[in-house]
């Protein structure tokens, strides 16, 4: 299941792991309001970003305040780290390697030796990469 909800908005799913990327909240901001730009209706007034600005700061978003949304998931992982797995964006770009073990360990599929010896995992990161997967659209 993918969401953007609030981790106290989520059913409850016994079996359930959930996987949370947290993402620098300028970069949060800024991609949130190209989105909505593109989206919008002609009908509905333009937004600059200071106004988007302010009321990300002031926690106007459709997802909650954007800290009550990280750390409800933050101290869910350190309650709960079987069942939430909590990951910056930023570190997954800057090591994918490392995080995609991490995931798989969580997972509970970790790669074996000959995999990583054969360059399984390398190979999954690059599939699984921005540049490859914007192709794909």
């Amino acid at each position: 299941m993918h969401s953007h909800l609030a981790i106290n908005c989520l059913p409850e799913l016994a079996n359930c792991k959930i996987v949370y990327v947290f993402r620098d909240p300028k970069d949060v901001l800024t991609s949130f309001w190209h989105f909505i730009q593109k989206s919008r209706p002609t009908e509905l007034p333009f937004i600059s970003l200071p106004e988007a600005f302010d009321q990300f700061t002031k926690g106007y978003s459709p997802f909650g305040p954007f800290w009550d949304h990280v750390m409800g998931y933050y101290k869910a992982s350190l309650e709960f780290p079987k069942k939430v797995c909590f990951l910056k964006y930023e570190e997954l770009k800057k090591d994918p390697i490392f995080n995609a073990k991490k995931l798989a360990e969580f997972l509970e599929q970790p790669f074996s030796l000959e995999e990583e010896s054969e360059g399984i995992v390398e190979r999954i990161t690059e599939l699984c990469s921005f540049e490859k997967l914007s192709n794909l659209e």
